[in-house]
């Protein structure tokens, strides 16, 4: 029986550990882009909560002049306002409804300054 060389098992030591370093950093990796996308996920899902809530609070006021509201989430690093606009609407005998109007919640990033990606809004009538 033949005895191999020691110089190979050094070699496939280091091939190994070589082939176990690469597998664990792209488990790192995929770790680390699961719990962003968690967080982003987890950020969003607070969002439409906020949005939903400044909607039916505003809807819940009696007169127009009171459902534009802002309201600041410090600990989330979002504004949220609501806005009232008034629609042009014509009902079957061509007649305007009045009192017609679009609720809309509107998210800000206080970090970025810009707009979020997420709106909301619903119609309200108030004659």
């Amino acid at each position: 029986m033949r005895m191999r060389a020691p110089g190979y098992v050094l070699l496939e030591i280091i091939i190994a550990l070589t082939v176990f370093a690469i597998v664990v950093t792209g488990l790192a990796s995929a770790l680390h882009s699961s719990l962003d996308a968690a967080n982003m996920l987890r950020r969003q899902a607070a969002i439409r909560r906020g949005l939903e809530s400044i909607l039916v609070e505003a809807k819940a006021k009696t007169k127009r002049e009171e459902m534009p509201i802002t309201f600041k989430d410090e600990a989330l690093g979002v504004e949220f306002r609501s806005e009232l606009e008034e629609l042009k609407w014509v009902n079957r005998r061509r007649k305007p409804v009045n009192g017609l109007y679009v609720l809309r919640a509107i998210a800000t990033d206080l970090r970025l300054g810009k707009r979020a990606h997420d709106s909301a809004e619903v119609y309200v009538y108030r004659p």
